[in-house]
């Protein structure tokens, strides 16, 4: 990781301490140099280039895009991309960058990849259509090197599109767009759950205080032990008096307008956030309520880190440090993780697809390197590993029927996921995990080959399963997990960890 926010490296080694972290400008950086501090020997590949260059040089028209002084990181990017030879490449910026002069600036980039043998396309993504409580709009081109031989295509949307900010901001109730997607995540859905603080109260570690109510927030505080981050701005007294008199989704325009803050802000400044409505795009002064929609729905005060890392979809085990201007400007600047993962997902299929059709290795071989296995062996091998009926189905079933459970379908589809067992009386779904091909943190041992192909491969499966059983629950399913070796160990435990479900 390059940045040259040296406030931010504190932070990268605290919640990724795993990540070679180096501060300095790009301008001044090699390929060379970059692949060494990464820890790579000079004559292994690079798999993924991420980069997300500034650029400003939107204004000039008749001349190249990339020949302004002021888009000198766009074309450092591409000059890292010829001097890497990366598998894939990717870009995130502004909308802008897109949209300019009739898309003349993407077309100069896109170009420049081509001339280095890349094929790419490139969108502007909506945040809150991949589960981020946040309408955050980015630009992203994704790159594929010629060898990987497949066309290059960003993320489908999986939560639903929503028509207009105001249809949810100022609305009233939960609304819904479209059935067939997933629902957006609201902001009471993010941080409803939050410890509630008046201005200037909170501290940088504090309690729960109370339970998840919402599968985001499960997942948000999965691992954590306490609200880190959570601290509330000071507001005068006669601030707190002058907005008080502004509802929920509402903003400045009402006020009387004798108390109306200047019309040269913003039109969402001074605004409220919508308890059923999607927050709009957390910026690097979200402590500011003149700056943006950034006060609470339900306290009267601006938003503290903490429930804007949730509205960027950050869990809350990632903890900020630094003072309080630090920590907005690591979170405003930041690409919501949700939006990530999905383009990590899209991209980790097309690897994946490439290892397994038999490319030759993503590192070079050197003597020492093994041979890559026959890929028509490997596909032989994969396609006889059974996906039903596997040995600890058939045990679960045995100690199921023993312990006088027996009202149970197989392989449902018409739940999320297919679950292994189901009670459809009870709604209860069990899964039984098989510990290699889900990650079992007890039993998993990697493969000393193909090792970039099966730590993709086994996330994939446990980011598919965290997917489907949060599906299963907004079905109004139950949904049991058990690891294979639970099942083979102790059928009996595992039998009474469904019935329990079972007789709720």
């Amino acid at each position: 990781m390059v940045d040259i926010d040296r406030s931010a490296r504190q932070v990268a080694i605290r919640n990724m301490p795993d990540v070679p972290y180096l501060a300095a400008d790009i301008h001044s950086l090699s390929g060379a140099e970059i692949k060494s501090r990464a820890g790579l020997a000079p004559h292994e590949r690079l798999h993924v280039l991420l980069g997300g260059p500034p650029c400003q040089g939107f204004s000039f028209l008749g001349k190249r895009i990339l020949k302004d002084p002021r888009n000198v990181h766009i074309v450092d990017f591409l000059r890292l991309v010829k001097e890497l030879r990366p598998l894939v490449a990717i870009m995130e910026n502004v909308p802008l960058v897109i949209t300019s002069h009739d898309g003349a600036v993407i077309r100069e980039v896109c170009e420049g990849l081509s001339d280095l043998g890349y094929a790419s396309c490139a969108a502007v993504l909506t945040a809150s259509e991949y589960g981020v409580p946040q309408i955050r709009k980015r630009a992203f081109v994704l790159a594929y090197h010629s060898d990987i031989k497949a066309v290059p295509e960003l993320p489908k949307r999986t939560h639903e599109r929503v028509p207009a900010a105001s249809e949810v901001i100022c609305g009233s109730g939960r609304v819904r767009f479209e059935a067939s997607k997933l629902p957006y995540v609201s902001v009471e859905e993010a941080i409803g759950d939050l410890p509630p603080l008046e201005a200037s109260q909170g501290d940088e570690v504090m309690p729960y205080g109370s339970p998840p109510v919402s599968d985001f927030q499960r997942w948000a505080r999965q691992g954590s032990v306490a609200v880190f981050n959570h601290r509330s701005r000071s507001h005068s007294q006669g601030f707190l008096k002058k907005i008080s008199v502004i509802k929920e989704g509402g903003r400045n325009q009402d006020l009387p307008d004798d108390q109306r803050f200047s019309d040269n802000y913003y039109s969402q400044a001074y605004a409220r956030l919508h308890r059923d409505g999607l927050a709009t795009t957390i910026t690097t002064s979200f402590g500011n309520p003149g700056s943006g929609r950034f006060m609470h729905y339900r306290d009267l005060r601006a938003i503290t880190v903490r429930e804007a890392a949730r509205l960027q979809s950050f869990p809350d085990t990632f903890v900020l440090d630094g003072d309080h201007n630090a920590q907005m400007r690591h979170i405003g600047n930041a690409v919501p993780p949700l939006l990530a993962r999905a383009i990590r997902d899209r991209v980790a299929e097309d690897l994946c697809n490439y290892v397994t059709k038999g490319a030759s290795k993503v590192t070079k071989p050197n003597s020492k390197t093994k041979r890559a296995e026959d890929p028509k062996e490997r596909s032989r091998v994969m396609r006889a590993v059974p996906s039903k009926n596997t040995s600890a189905e058939l045990v679960l079933r045995k100690a199921l029927t023993a312990a006088g459970l027996r009202r149970y379908r197989l392989h449902c589809k018409e739940v999320p996921g297919n679950p292994d067992v189901v009670f459809p009386r009870a709604r209860v779904a069990v899964f039984v995990d098989g510990c290699f091909w889900h990650g079992c943190p007890k039993c998993y041992r990697a493969p000393g080959t193909h090792k970039v192909y099966w730590k993709m491969k086994v996330q994939r499966n446990r980011d598919r399963d965290i997917r489907v059983s949060a599906e299963c629950k907004k079905a109004g399913w139950r949904v049991v997990r058990v690891w294979e070796h639970e099942v083979l160990s102790h059928p009996g435990r595992a039998a009474n960890k469904v019935a329990k479900a079972v007789m709720r």
